[in-house]
This record gives C-alpha cells, sequence and structure tokens, in this order.
C-alpha cells in the first residue's frame, strides 16, 4: 500500500492551505452574517490562483483527470475554509459529476460535465424525503408523456445554491422502479423553498425540492430505467472517503487552533501548553486524527485501484466523525470560556462539526455495513 503522491500535488496542497487562510476564509464573512454567496468569492473559486473545479473529472471532459488519493489530499486543505467553501469542494468535485460519467450517455457527458469542470454550472442531489427518507420507499413519481416524463415530488434537506446550481439529480418512481433524472434549472414546474437554518454549516440554507409537475425530456433519464438506486448509493461509498477527509481536515483546524491558544495564555503564571493536563489533550488529539487520516487513505487508495471499498469507506467516515466530536469537546476546553462565543472561530467549527453526524449516512449504518463485513 503506497500514499506516496506527486511534488505536485503536495505543492498544491500547500497552496491551498495559504489560499483558504489568506483569500478564501476573508471572502466568507458574509455566509455566516447575511446568509449569501459573496460573488467575489465564487468568482475567486471560479478563476482565482488555484483551481477549484474539475479537479477530479477526467481530462477529455474538461477536468484534471486526479486520481482520489491526489484529490483528497487537497480537500483535507479546503476542509478547513468556511463549511459552504468546504460543501462545494466535497459536492462538486468528489460527488456530483460521478454519476454523468458512470450512467450518462455520450452526449449527456459532453453537455454537462465541461460545464461543471469550470464551475460555470453546479450541481445537486435530490433524494431525501420528509416521510421516506432516501431509500427504495421514496413517493416522488414520474409518468410518462409523449417524449417528456412529468415528475412530481418533495424532496427535502438537498444542498444547493440558487443562482449557481444547474442541475438536480432527480429520483422518482415509474412504471420500471426508481428512475434517476436529470433536472435542468430553472424549470416551471420546480420549486426551491429554503429550510429553516441550520446549527451549523450556516450560509445559503438547505432546500426544500419541490416538483409540480415539472417536465423532464426523456432523453433526461440517467442510467436504465428502474436502477436510479444505482445511481444514488453508486456515489455514496467513494462520498464517505471524501467525508472522513473533510473531517479528518476540520479536526487538524481545531488541533490548530488549540495549539495556537495554548502557546498563547497564560493561567496562574503559567502558560497552557506549559501544563501537562493540556499536552496529553493535544497528543491525545494528534493522535487520533493521525489514526483517522490513514483509515482515509487506505480507503482512497484502494478506490484507485478498483477495489472495494464499502467496508473501508464506514469505516474511515464512522472514526473520522467520532474523532472530530473529540477533538472539537477537548479544543473548546482548552480555550475555556472565550471558546464559548464568537470572538473565536472555534465556536462556529464546533458547529459545523455536527453536521458530519448526517452527512452519507448516520453513525449506525456505518456500523450496520461494517458489521456485515466481520459477520459474513
Amino acid at each position: 500500500m503506497d500514499f506516496s503522491l506527486p511534488e505536485k500535488i503536495l505543492q498544491l496542497k500547500e497552496e491551498a492551505q495559504d489560499w483558504v487562510e489568506n483569500v478564501l476564509n476573508p471572502l466568507s464573512v458574509p455566509l455566516e452574517e447575511e446568509e449569501r454567496v459573496p460573488e467575489e468569492l465564487v468568482e475567486e473559486l471560479r478563476n482565482g490562483r488555484f483551481r477549484f473545479f474539475g479537479l477530479t473529472i477526467p481530462k477529455e471532459y474538461g477536468g484534471e483527470g486526479w486520481t482520489a488519493t491526489e484529490w483528497f489530499t487537497v480537500l483535507e486543505e479546503l476542509a478547513k475554509a468556511y463549511a459552504t467553501v468546504r460543501l462545494v469542494a466535497h459536492t462538486m468535485n468528489g460527488l456530483f459529476w460521478r454519476p454523468l460519467l458512470y450512467f450518462g450517455t455520450e452526449e449527456q457527458k459532453q453537455h454537462y460535465l465541461p460545464r461543471l469542470a469550470t464551475g460555470e454550472i453546479w450541481s445537486a442531489n435530490s433524494l431525501t424525503e420528509p416521510e421516506a427518507g432516501t431509500g427504495k420507499d421514496i413517493n416522488s413519481k414520474a409518468v410518462k408523456n409523449g417524449d417528456e416524463y412529468i415528475l412530481n415530488g418533495h424532496k427535502w434537506l438537498i444542498t444547493l445554491f440558487p443562482g449557481y446550481t444547474k442541475l438536480i439529480y432527480a429520483f422518482a418512481g415509474t412504471e420500471e422502479g426508481i428512475t434517476s433524472f436529470l433536472v435542468d434549472v430553472p424549470n416551471k414546474g420546480l420549486v426551491l423553498k429554503p429550510m429553516e437554518k441550520m446549527m451549523g454549516c450556516v450560509g445559503p440554507r438547505h432546500y426544500n425540492v419541490i416538483y409540480r409537475d415539472c417536465r423532464v425530456p426523456a432523453s433526461n433519464v440517467l442510467g436504465e430505467k428502474g436502477k436510479g438506486l444505482d445511481v444514488a448509493f453508486g456515489m455514496l461509498h467513494l462520498s464517505r472517503v471524501s467525508i472522513a477527509f473533510c473531517e479528518v481536515g476540520l479536526a487538524q483546524r481545531m488541533l490548530d487552533l488549540a495549539i495556537d491558544y495554548a502557546k498563547r495564555r497564560s493561567t496562574f503564571g503559567k502558560l497552557l501548553a506549559k501544563r501537562q493536563a493540556i499536552q496529553n489533550n493535544i497528543a491525545q488529539m494528534g493522535t487520533e486524527i493521525q489514526a483517522a487520516r490513514l483509515l482515509a487513505y487506505e480507503a482512497a487508495w484502494k478506490f484507485d485501484q478498483g477495489q472495494d471499498i464499502v467496508k473501508e469507506a464506514a469505516m474511515a467516515k464512522l472514526f473520522a466523525e467520532q474523532v472530530l466530536i473529540r477533538v472539537s469537546e477537548m479544543a473548546l476546553r482548552i480555550h475555556g470560556g472565550i471558546g464559548y462565543t464568537k470572538a473565536y472561530p472555534l465556536e462556529r467549527h464546533f458547529r459545523d462539526a455536527r453536521s458530519f453526524h448526517f452527512e452519507e449516512g448516520t453513525e449506525e449504518i456505518q456500523k450496520l455495513l461494517i458489521s456485515r463485513y466481520f459477520l459474513k
């Protein structure tokens, strides 16, 4: 097993770290205060000094063609940015172009992938429903009408960015079974309704996506009719590895903040960094983060080798989430009461960390997948 990386990728990792700290985070202030994506931030993501979109999309469709291991090395740094930036990085590079490559026709690939590679269009996935979750029991329906399908249904907790999201993956029941559709935005049969403000990852709201007699060309069916769940779940395993790297990146960010604070803050005439209890916590945090990082790299490496990663992806996501929560607690304790205020960025990171409980499956789902392998 070899995790060695090209010098170019390691250099880009360092550049991404500097870009996040000195460019992206200062541009992200309106995300928290005004719940909007600043145009200057989008411009920087699309045309700034560091390529952000299309890094993993194959070169024949306008991307850079990075392997998963290469991409995740840089994603760990981008995960230290404001949470909305992390969400865009995770979804646009790690997730929302792959169904087109794996299941799309050549015409669909040529139409969408080059524009996704430049960030001209962003995409979203609408699977989860209020009453039916994300499984075979989804209630949305699509009825064939000539050379179109008419979609009706309600999705929620959908990550999208109004004005930038131009493509939505929709999943609805047809005569053949659950089928996947490519829905262009805007569409007069498509209603996007913001949900209540989230605890963390504050910025543009998550959305209700409501299909009301939404007309979609039959040519926009993605994959085989009745095989829509293959499209939906096919992206989940690698996405869990992506989430694991995001968790590792955020945990590392909080450890870095705790170390910096401990080196500056004195109590009773002694720096926190000189106190053995603080040193023990920092050692524990650093060790667990490295263990989570290695689990994630193993899953990414196996994916690049074409191996099955169901177990490894679930393990990486499960453990990295547990580590992130423990690290966030210890980092907050090191900061003391001031860390519980908005005076320091730790308060925002602490809230953002809790979103990972629900991204790409809960802890219980990961344990179910892992146990199946051990109980075979």
